[in-house]
Parts: structure tokens; C-alpha cells; sequence
């Protein structure tokens, strides 16, 4: 009897150690609508490749799949008369469920599934040149830091202008030409420190050392480069598109994360029990004083920053939906120098430099289906920037003697609202209007004199319809008009854009897009000061002809290759009067203010050619490898044609990763990630120094006649990210070690006049960046 009992014990525990030790799972759920009218698609179909896990969408459009093992996989989804799409690269980790929301397109023909990198099929089907960035990359790409714009660097025809910002040169152009976006409403610069990697060390409009928004809060972010759609204005090289993350509105989940940079906390969930309502929000402290204690140079200043960020989602009836969300972020780099001049080596050793920069934007949007087969959606936001820069050097008595004053303020107010109609199956209208209320008020003096005092402002009003059409089987039409309209001083420009599209077999498709773009001119340039009198309100859009030629094949189930042959045609663009230099053009223009009167005679060139090979996560591995080969070129008003300060001529970039996965037990899993990326590209231009001038002035002077006749070394640098996630039954860990500048190659950013040394210096980027995190969630 005691060995029957004894037996049943053992039996009783073991059973117990086989029910508990059951593997790792977590769920993957969602909703399937229709990529034009948002309408729900009961039946949709969404499956696990290589598994026997899936579900089909109920009558609201949602699915869910339950107790599916932590691990990588490949998601797709079918529906009759749709075209079929799988997403390659979806990893599942324990700590939190994944929230898929996928969008389906209409398709007339049959076709094989496309692999996207994106959920949203109405953004990717309607801009051939989009580049979705999805914040799993830039989880996994190395030095991305989380920020979508520097992931942006690892594709073709897209170069991070410094080390220090993530300012975007698209294709040649300077990192102003492009428009940042959140949630389809113009913003000011979203970056933090926008002052981060400039020769002047003044503050930049487009650009920052990290993006205020978290990754936390985001979603897939969508850059578009070439001949974007006509939905997009007031941008001549890109737009970088942001869109935030729904938070978990069933259950409450976390995310903390803690690094050499910094701390982070972000919390999300339900609303009310009773609705489907949810929130998330993240706060952010971060510090590099850390980093200079271990003795690792990234920059010689004292920098900190901090932001809070939030969305807000409320469905309503019918399918409607309504956010409320915000991000708001405050940083400043503060230099001071030495008081002891045996110390005072270069020319910066004896400033106190202060940079203090705050940055708020709060904005709700309301989305509805209109019938069957329409949607309205309607957008708003207010956002601001505040920056201001002084710099005081430090006589014989160490008094500060200020000799620069800067104040930079924008607010811009935006409204966007827009109607699209599904006409038939096969083609559908969309009408839209944006409103943007802009607000300046800029200074900047040194001991030169003023160089920009002024305030001001005006609406920029900018209606667009589009037209999207199966002219085939194979064949798709976009066309579309986009106005422009500056109240400020009357400015306008029509703009026409036009893409086709045609799928010539299952696996290959051509692409050619054109389109006519405008943009209004930085602010310093409108107020700046030139013999003590304003003179440059009445500067009109500079405008580019876009030209793109594109070819698509899907090599094999996870591999793609992509080639376009791109031409762009500036004109219109500010440059010097007769009274500055003849060689001056806003086209080169980073930071930094132009004390003379400008003229919209200007014009510049960018033409070359992208190819790119790709391979999405499977078996553990991928790789991402592109060339660009590219000219730049521009004329002043000298009409002497010039290389442009971002004609590097050449980009090469290869990033791979692989990935082990091990079972230590049922309930415990690792995953160890080693990731690589290679940059090499050709060196950015720089203009030749006039030494005696710059010994007699006490700065920097240039020869203005051999304007970017210098070629800066070639760019290289190796990037190292590696990880080691491991998920429990409540929650998933990383631990991870970014490196940027692997072998501590030394890349040039400027060349300039150092007083103390009185010789011409080169400043270089940085140099070899360790970056250890840890990151839970649960």
C-alpha cells in the first residue's frame, strides 16, 4: 500500500513539474480592415508560416492567436479578391502580447503575396519611393539608438550628415530638404540638442543628436524620398513620416529601460474595462556625463535632455476613431571653459558656451468611415521650438566677454483633413486640405555685427487631390495635384505628381513617378540682415523637378532587389545678390545664418542611381546591402556650376545580422543577436580657408570663389550591435551593447581657423561609442 501511495506521490509531482514547465507562449491579435475605407474584413485569414497556427478575422475584423511559442516568425494574411501580404519579420517575446493591425488592398488579379515591412497597405501601395522604418529594426540594426531617422541611414540613397545629429542628406541634398511629420500633421524639429554636430554650433531645423519621441510611443515610421505623393508639400528632398503606437487596450503593460545614456519608462493599457480605449505614455531622463566619466569622447560639452510622450486612443462607433497625443522635451550641451589659460589649447578652451533648446507638440486626429466606401479623417496640432546659444569668451581676468546672442523660436500651428472614396474596386479619389499657421521670431548677434533680427509669420495653405486607378490587370495609375500658398508674402507654387506602376509577372514590377515639389525657406533666411536693413521677406518657394525610374523583383521567398535611377532639377533657389559672394546658395546651407541680401536665381542638379539587395529575417539571418552612386551639383549667382557641399558621389552600405535561439528550458528561452554594419562613402565637400584673412579677422574666412573645391577623406565606419534576450514566464529582458565607430576610424566633419593655434584645423566626428542597456518588459 505505501508503494502504490509513494508512487502515486512521485507521479502526482512529476505530472505537477510537466504541467508547469509547459513552453513559453504569448499572443499575437488584431485587426484586419480594408486599406481604403477601413472597413472591417470578416474571413480574413492569419497564419504562422511554417506552423499550424492561425485564425480567421470575426465579424469586427478581429483575429487572435493564442499560446503561440516566443520566437521569430512569418505572418500572413489572405482574403478573397485581396492581395496577400506577409510580414517577414515578426518576433514574439513573453513579456508583452504583439498587436498587428493590417490593412489589405483590393486587387483585381492574381498575384503572389508580397512580403511588406509594413502593416499599413495604403501607405506603401501609393508611394513607390517609400522606405517604411520599423522600430524592430531599430531594435536590431546597430547605432540606431532607437531613432528611426538614423535607421533611415542604413538604405539607399539616405547619409547621416555627422555623427552627432541624425540629420538625413537625401540623394545630395542638405538635410533641410526634408519635412518632419507626426500622425500626417506637420511638426517643428523633433530632436533633441538641435544644435548636435554643426561648425557654427547653432541651431539646425531639421535636425538633433536623438529624436524626442521614444520608440517607446512609436509605431512603423514611413520616409519618402523622389517624387513623393501629392498628399506631401513643403519638402524637396524627403518627408519623414512618424506614426505612434496603439497602446495594449486589454491588459496593463510595462517597459523600463536603463543604459550609459540614460533612463526610461513607459507604461500602457486599458482605459476603462468597459471600453476599448487605451493609453501610453513614456518618460525619458538621459545623461552623457556618464559616458565622459569611462573617458569615452562625445563632444566635449555637458549635455543632458529629458521628454514625456503620450497617445490616447478612443474607438467609437461605426468604426471611428479618436487620439489625443503629445511629446514635449526640454535639452541643453553647456561648455565652460577653464580658469587657467595654460590650459586654453584651441580657440573653444576659452568660451562659455550655453545651448539650451525645449521642444512641445499636443495634436488629436478623428478618423471615420463614410458608407461603405469612403473615409474622413480630420487632424490638428500645435507645436512649438524654443532654442537660444550664448557665447562669451574670457579675457586676461577670466570676465566673460559675450561676443554671440542667438534666439530661435517657431511655433507652427497644423490642420489636415482629407475625404477618400472608393470608386470601384479598381480605383479610388482623395481630397485633402492642410492648413499650417507659422510663427517666427529670430535674433542672432555677434561681434560682427547682426546677422538675423525679426519676427513674423503666415499661413501656408496647401489643398491636393489624388487619383488612383487599375489601368490592367497589372497597371497602376496615381495622379495628383498639390497647391501651395505662403500668406507671408504671397508665394505660391502648382505642383502636379504622377506615378505608374506595372506588375509585368508575379514577381516583378517597373515604377516610374515624377512629380513638382516646393519648399519655403528657412527662417534666418527671411529675417536675415544684410548693410543693417532686412531685405529678404519677399524670397520666393525653391522648387524641384523630381524624375524616378524603379524596378522591383522578388529573387526568392525572403530576398528582394530593388534599382531606381533618380533626377532631380532645382530652381529658384536663394543665393547671393551682387553685393555677397557669387558662389553663396541656400542649397548648401545646414545651420547657421547668411548676412546678405538673397535672390531666387539659384538652380542645382542631383541625378544617380540606388541599387539595393535584401534579405528579411529567416533561419535566423539577414542582410541589408545597398549602393548609391550619385552627382550633386549647384550655380550661384556666379552661374559657375559647383560640386554642392553633400556631393559625396558614392554610398555603400551593408548591415547583416544573425541570430541563435536556445531553449534552457520549457520555461525559459534565450535568444543571442550579433549584428554588423559597414559603411563606406565618399567624403562631403568643403571650401578652402584663407589663412591670412582668418589670422587678421580672428575667425574663420573663406575663399568664397573656390567654394567646395575640397573633397574630405571617405567616410568609413563599422557599427557593432549584440543582444541577449531571454524571456521568463512574465517577462522578456535585452541586454545589449551597441558600438558605433568599431575601429575608431577617424571621419572628418569640417576644416576651420583655430585663433589659439593659428593654423587651420580639421574637426573630426566621433570616434569609438560604447553603449551598454538593459530593457525589461512585462
Amino acid at each position: 500500500m505505501r508503494l502504490k501511495q509513494t508512487g502515486f506521490l512521485i507521479f502526482f509531482l512529476f505530472s505537477g513539474l510537466i504541467l508547469t514547465a509547459q513552453p513559453l507562449t504569448q499572443t499575437i491579435r488584431g485587426q484586419i480592415t480594408d486599406a481604403d475605407t477601413g472597413k472591417p474584413l470578416p474571413g480574413a485569414t492569419v497564419g504562422l508560416l511554417g506552423t499550424s497556427l492561425g485564425a480567421v478575422a470575426d465579424p469586427s475584423g478581429g483575429y487572435r492567436i493564442d499560446n503561440v511559442p516566443v520566437g521569430r516568425y512569418q505572418l500572413k494574411v489572405a482574403y478573397v479578391g485581396y492581395g496577400s501580404i506577409i510580414l517577414p519579420e515578426i518576433l514574439l517575446e513573453s513579456g508583452k502580447e504583439l498587436v498587428l493591425d493590417l490593412s489589405l488592398k483590393e486587387q483585381p488579379s492574381e498575384l503572389d503575396a508580397v512580403i511588406v515591412r509594413a502593416p499599413r497597405q495604403d501607405v506603401v501601395s501609393d508611394a513607390p519611393n517609400v522606405k517604411p522604418l520599423t522600430v524592430e529594426e531599430t531594435l536590431r540594426f546597430p547605432a540606431t539608438f532607437f531613432d528611426p531617422a538614423r535607421l533611415a541611414s542604413t538604405f539607399a540613397g539616405v547619409v547621416q550628415d555627422n555623427d552627432q545629429a541624425n540629420g538625413m542628406a537625401v540623394r545630395g541634398n542638405t538635410p533641410n530638404g526634408v519635412l518632419w511629420r507626426l500622425e500626417g500633421l506637420d511638426i517643428v524639429n523633433p530632436n533633441h540638442t538641435p544644435n548636435a554636430g554643426t561648425f557654427s554650433d547653432r541651431v539646425t531645423a531639421n535636425a538633433g543628436g536623438v529624436n524626442i519621441l521614444s520608440a517607446q510611443l512609436l509605431s512603423t515610421s514611413y520616409l519618402y524620398t523622389g517624387a513623393f505623393p501629392a498628399e506631401y508639400g513643403n519638402a524637396l528632398s524627403g518627408v519623414m513620416d512618424m506614426r505612434l503606437r496603439q497602446g495594449n487596450n486589454q491588459q496593463h503593460e510595462f517597459t523600463g529601460q536603463a543604459g550609459l545614456i540614460g533612463v526610461e519608462l513607459a507604461s500602457e493599457g486599458p482605459v476603462a474595462s468597459d471600453m476599448k480605449a487605451s493609453y501610453l505614455v513614456n518618460y525619458r531622463y538621459s545623461f552623457v556625463g556618464l559616458l565622459n566619466l569611462m573617458g569615452v569622447e562625445v563632444g566635449d560639452e555637458d549635455i543632458t535632455f529629458q521628454d514625456l510622450s503620450f497617445n490616447l486612443v478612443f474607438p467609437g462607433k461605426n468604426g471611428s476613431v479618436f487620439t489625443l497625443f503629445g511629446m514635449g522635451g526640454i535639452s541643453e550641451n553647456i561648455f565652460k571653459a577653464e580658469r587657467d589659460s595654460t590650459l586654453w589649447e584651441f580657440r573653444k578652451d576659452r568660451y562659455d558656451i550655453i545651448f539650451r533648446s525645449q521642444m512641445g507638440a499636443v495634436g488629436s486626429t478623428y478618423t471615420t468611415p463614410v458608407g461603405s466606401k469612403g473615409i474622413f479623417r480630420v487632424a490638428a496640432a500645435a507645436s512649438g521650438l524654443s532654442s537660444t546659444r550664448t557665447g562669451d569668451r574670457l579675457d586676461a581676468n577670466y570676465e566673460p566677454i559675450r561676443l554671440e546672442d542667438d534666439k530661435y523660436d517657431q511655433v507652427k500651428i497644423s490642420f489636415h483633413s482629407y475625404y477618400q472614396h472608393k470608386l470601384s474596386q479598381s480605383s479610388k479619389l482623395k481630397i485633402g486640405l492642410q492648413l499650417n499657421q507659422q510663427h517666427f521670431d529670430i535674433y542672432a548677434d555677434q561681434i560682427q555685427g547682426m546677422l538675423a533680427e525679426g519676427n513674423g509669420g503666415g499661413l501656408l495653405v496647401q489643398p491636393y487631390v489624388n487619383w488612383q486607378s487599375n489601368l490592367g490587370p497589372a497597371v497602376v495609375l496615381n495622379a495628383g495635384l498639390h497647391y501651395s500658398w505662403f500668406g507671408f508674402n504671397g508665394s505660391s507654387a502648382l505642383e502636379p505628381r504622377a506615378s505608374l506602376a506595372w506588375h509585368f509577372s508575379r514577381k516583378q514590377s517597373f515604377n516610374l513617378s515624377y512629380g513638382l515639389h516646393s519648399q519655403l525657406q528657412l527662417p534666418q533666411l527671411y529675417f536675415a540682415r544684410s548693410g543693417g536693413a532686412a531685405g529678404n521677406e519677399d524670397l520666393d518657394l525653391t522648387k524641384a523637378h523630381h524624375l524616378g525610374l524603379g524596378y522591383q523583383v522578388q529573387i526568392r521567398d525572403n530576398t528582394r532587389f530593388n534599382a531606381e535611377l533618380f533626377w532631380q532639377s532645382l530652381f529658384d533657389v536663394p543665393v547671393a545678390d551682387a553685393q555677397g559672394p557669387g558662389s553663396l546658395s541656400a542649397i548648401n546651407l545646414v545651420e547657421g545664418f547668411v548676412p546678405y541680401h538673397l535672390v531666387n536665381q539659384g538652380t542645382g542638379n542631383n541625378y544617380g542611381l540606388e541599387l539595393s539587395l535584401q534579405r528579411f529575417m529567416a533561419d535566423g539571418f539577414y542582410y541589408l546591402t545597398n549602393a548609391t552612386l550619385y552627382n550633386s551639383t549647384y550655380k550661384g549667382r556666379d552661374g559657375i556650376e559647383r560640386d554642392t557641399r553633400f556631393n559625396g558621389k558614392y554610398i555603400f552600405n551593408a548591415t547583416a545580422g544573425k541570430e541563435w535561439i536556445r531553449r534552457a528550458k520549457a520555461d525559459k528561452t534565450r535568444l543571442w543577436g550579433l549584428n554588423l554594419r559597414v559603411a563606406y562613402i565618399g567624403g562631403f565637400r568643403d571650401t578652402p580657408i584663407d589663412v591670412a584673412a582668418s589670422r587678421q579677422a580672428g575667425y574663420t574666412v573663406y575663399e568664397d570663389d573656390l567654394a567646395f573645391t575640397i573633397q574630405q577623406k571617405a567616410y568609413f565606419r563599422t557599427d557593432l550591435r549584440a543582444y541577449l534576450k531571454w524571456n521568463n514566464a512574465k517577462a522578456s529582458s535585452t541586454l545589449s551593447l551597441d558600438i558605433q565607430n568599431l575601429t575608431g576610424a577617424e571621419n572628418e566633419a569640417f576644416r576651420y581657423y583655430d585663433v589659439q593655434q593659428n593654423t587651420v584645423l580639421i574637426q573630426h566626428q566621433l570616434g569609438f561609442i560604447p553603449l551598454l542597456s538593459y530593457r525589461i518588459e512585462f
